[in-house]
């Protein structure tokens, strides 16, 4: 795809404000089972256990896997819009409320993180490349940053660019925003989708943040 982004790709349907959108708590899952296993055996693999992870654009669940098959993390932060799905979901240790479209700046100090996902929600970014560029900042050198996403979707939120491509064209677009942000190794495409025709896809697009000189013997 033309890796071009202009502003008009990235208008909606609703351009109102999200946060009055997502004032109601909408307490369910936006994938069906197979696929919310996928997206916990994909986090297990990406991010190393015993790391401070961070749920961006986090809401009433974040798929992450359980003991006993799954991996043990010593802090989930989630950052999203509405504070009760926040606070009743069973993986995030703390929770803050904030908008990345209209203040894509992390509230976060850098390096501070082991690894970054947002799940199912990449769609409905209006200010992909700066947002990128922050995770970058708060992510320790050589971390991932993971982006899982499926074909579900509220529509008049989610971007035109999004809904005019599929399911290569968006991981191409993902991949664009990686490359503009900058900082970032090469990304990598995934397709973990648990049966495909008779569930909910899952595909997951992910690249970790560089090493900095220093860090690997350039001088």
């Amino acid at each position: 795809m033309d890796h071009r982004l202009t502003p008009d790709m990235f208008e909606r349907l609703d351009e109102n404000d999200d946060a009055l959108f997502y004032t109601l708590p909408r307490k369910l899952v936006h994938i069906d089972d197979g696929a919310i296993a996928a997206a916990g055996q994909c986090i297990a693999q990406t991010f190393a256990p015993g790391g401070v992870l961070l749920d961006l654009m986090s809401s009433w669940r974040t798929h992450l896997p359980h003991l006993p098959e799954g991996f043990v993390k010593q802090k989930c932060i989630g950052l999203g819009l509405n504070a009760e799905e926040m606070a009743d979901n069973p993986d995030l240790d703390d929770y803050i409320v904030h908008n990345l479209n209209v203040d894509p700046q992390l509230p976060f100090a850098d390096a501070s993180f082991d690894g970054v996902v947002v799940t199912v929600s990449i769609q409905y970014m209006v200010r992909p490349v700066e947002v990128f560029a922050e995770v970058n900042r708060i992510l320790k050198p050589s971390c991932p940053f993971l982006v899982l996403y499926s074909n579900r979707m509220f529509p008049t939120k989610a971007i035109r660019l999004w809904q005019m491509l599929r399911d290569k064209g968006r991981a191409e677009l993902i991949t664009a925003y990686f490359q503009q942000a900058g900082g970032y190794e090469a990304a990598v495409f995934e397709d973990w989708s648990p049966n495909p025709g008779g569930s909910d896809p899952m595909f997951a697009v992910y690249a970790r943040k560089q090493t900095a000189p220093e860090e690997s013997g350039v001088r």
